[in-house]
């Protein structure tokens, strides 16, 4: 029965080191507009039923971002949208018009809206929803969620073992005492 507790607490550190890792690694992966991005990965928590029926609030969509020369008229796409507030807010919409600027510039009319190349994610067609799972990675990137769920128990495990090695030197140091009081008295 030992052993099994044993595991068992072994098994959920390594669970939990391992999500302190990959929620750690989301965060430094932000992007200029508050989206974690790996590589040509967009990871986009669905926080609002703005874009309901077809993503619902608590979703995680992963959408591989496509090169300008890949996104045609007719596409359905997620884009960054900067509102006036300097909030900035990503929708979907489906592209009505196409201009190349340069090599390697691109201007879409989506839903009405000029936006440029660089503000486009990424097709819906390339992307992959996890239910549920935005809901999560929302809590655990969340500043108080990061705190208290991530630094809070990375810190008491620290101070836990610093405490253990104090105790242990403590232990040895006064069995060193003892073992030389006893070679003193006989």
């Amino acid at each position: 029965m030992e052993k099994i507790k044993s595991f068992l607490i072994d098994a959920l550190i390594v669970v939990w080191f391992l999500v302190a890792i990959f929620v750690t690694i989301c965060l430094l992966s932000y992007n200029d507009f508050g989206v974690t991005v790996f590589g040509k990965n967009t990871l986009l928590i669905i926080d609002s039923d703005e874009l309901e029926p077809d993503f619902m609030e608590g979703d995680l969509v992963v959408i591989k971002r496509n090169s300008d020369n890949k996104i045609d008229i007719g596409d359905d796409v997620f884009y960054y949208n900067s509102a006036m507030d300097s909030q900035v807010l990503v929708y979907h919409g489906k592209v009505q018009d196409k201009e190349d600027v340069t090599k390697s510039e691109t201007t879409f009319v989506i839903d009405g809206s000029k936006v440029s190349g660089t503000y486009v994610i990424g097709k819906m067609d390339n992307s992959k929803v996890y239910h549920n799972f935005g809901k999560i990675l929302g809590v655990f990137t969340s500043k108080w969620g990061f705190m208290f769920l991530i630094i809070f128990p990375t810190l008491f495990a620290i101070v836990y073992e610093i405490m253990m090695i104090v105790d242990l030197s403590k232990e040895d140091s006064g069995k060193e005492l003892q073992n030389e009081k006893d070679s003193v008295d006989s």
